[in-house]
């Protein structure tokens, strides 16, 4: 068997020893994969069909069926692959029992399925659903990630992830003053990331008051986690989503790439893309009119009045058209280099193919190479962070179905 062919179960990191039920698609799927990567065993329930993750593009060039997602490619790794199809009577009973050896589940379906799961019905659980699991495995934490929560009159709307950013408000402050607004961040479900990473923080404080409540004799119970995507979207915007309006409740326009605090201040053009700008300190904004002046021999820029971040907000478009004299006569690379010379903040808005190439990420080792017995060798970011004892564990995306055999066996 090739390396590409094996997937040691080998754990380490400080969840080394908890066990996690994945039943979500992409709204669990970033945050049970930290779990994994901090050493919990991981395990993806699928249908005999595969992971709805496992169906999105893009896939791996030349590539077809369960294992070409590169989402999948991301989403899964370090995690096991089990495929169950609780209609089934016997898959029914091997999904109550696993569930019954897990500390976390994570679940997306909705509500009133929660609620009664039919396939508990015919192991004898009464379709009691969450209830009659929770109060059989009481030591399980049992988290629940639905568009509008478990409750309240909006409990069975279907969402997806720019459904939830409309329902938070936060699509509303996205887009320019004139155009309708925008979903945030193109394809990624940056939202659906929020939420499992809240579902990774609340089940880990759960697990860890279990673990707690058990070393000082008091009985070791688990928690019920109601996650909601809209609640969590008004909890990730206190800049540009609602928090700001509840003073006035009077919504502000849209920014656009720029932001009216002040200029420079926002995203300005180069000869080959885009950098970012912020200029509200004095120094910031005199080096800034030093180089315009240079390059350009605009001699009002200069003028002391322009020092006034709030002056500069009210000649925003002139003092706009300024700088982008300047941004455009440069290359992302030349404007970084020169701004930090000089002390400006500025940055390039970097591609997907910058960052591949990017000597500093490539000095630090963020990359990492996988392989896989059907993708073959590719590259994938690195760990968020880094401790001294070497918590992340890495392992490749299991193909579908890889590890039924091994876990219902370890349950008999």
């Amino acid at each position: 068997m090739s390396a590409a062919q094996q997937q040691p179960q080998q754990r380490h990191g400080p969840w080394t020893g908890v066990r996690v039920l994945d039943l979500t698609g992409l709204s669990g799927a970033y945050g049970t994969r930290v779990w994994a990567a901090l050493g919990a065993d991981v395990i993806c329930v699928e249908p005999p069909v595969g992971s709805p993750i496992r169906q999105m593009p893009p896939l791996a060039p030349g590539h077809s069926g369960p294992e070409a997602s590169l989402w999948w490619a991301y989403y899964g790794a370090t995690k096991r692959s089990v495929v169950l199809d609780p209609t089934n009577a016997g898959d029914a009973a091997a999904l109550v029992n696993l569930i019954g050896s897990a500390d976390v589940v994570l679940d997306d379906a909705p509500p009133a399925t929660q609620e009664t799961y039919p396939w508990l019905a015919a192991q004898g659980e009464g379709g009691l659903g969450v209830a009659g699991i929770v109060e059989k495995f009481p030591h399980l934490t049992w988290v629940s990630i639905t568009p509008f929560g478990m409750t309240g009159p909006r409990r069975e709307w279907r969402s997806s992830n720019l459904i939830g950013w409309a329902s938070c408000g936060l699509a509303s402050t996205v887009g320019f003053p004139h155009g309708p607004p925008l979903t945030p961040a193109g394809e990624i479900g940056v939202l659906m990331h929020g939420a499992s990473l809240h579902a990774l923080i609340g089940s880990m404080l759960s697990v860890r008051t279990r673990n707690q409540a058990g070393a000082s004799g008091e009985p070791a119970l688990g928690q019920t986690i109601d996650l909601s995507l809209q609640e969590v979207g008004l909890w990730l915007s206190p800049e540009t989503g609602v928090p700001l309006y509840l003073d006035d409740q009077v919504p502000r326009p849209r920014a656009g790439n720029r932001r009216p605090v002040t200029s420079p201040m926002g995203m300005y053009p180069a000869s080959d893309g885009y950098v970012a700008i912020i200029a509200i300190q004095p120094t910031h904004w005199n080096a800034v009119a030093q180089w315009v002046h240079e390059l350009t021999g605009n001699e009002g820029i200069l003028d002391e009045i322009f020092v006034d971040i709030v002056v500069r907000r009210e000649a925003l478009e002139a003092v706009d058209a300024w700088v982008e004299e300047l941004t455009t006569q440069f290359t992302k690379q030349e404007l970084f280099v020169e701004g930090q010379r000089r002390r400006i903040p500025i940055t390039p808005v970097n591609t997907v193919g910058d960052l591949r190439h990017d000597p500093h990420l490539e000095a630090v080792g963020w990359w990492r190479t996988e392989e896989h017995p059907v993708l073959g060798t590719y590259t994938v970011p690195g760990s968020p962070f880094t401790t001294d004892g070497d918590w992340w564990a890495w392992q490749r995306a299991p193909m579908l179905g890889e590890h039924t055999d091994e876990v219902l066996g370890s349950l008999s």
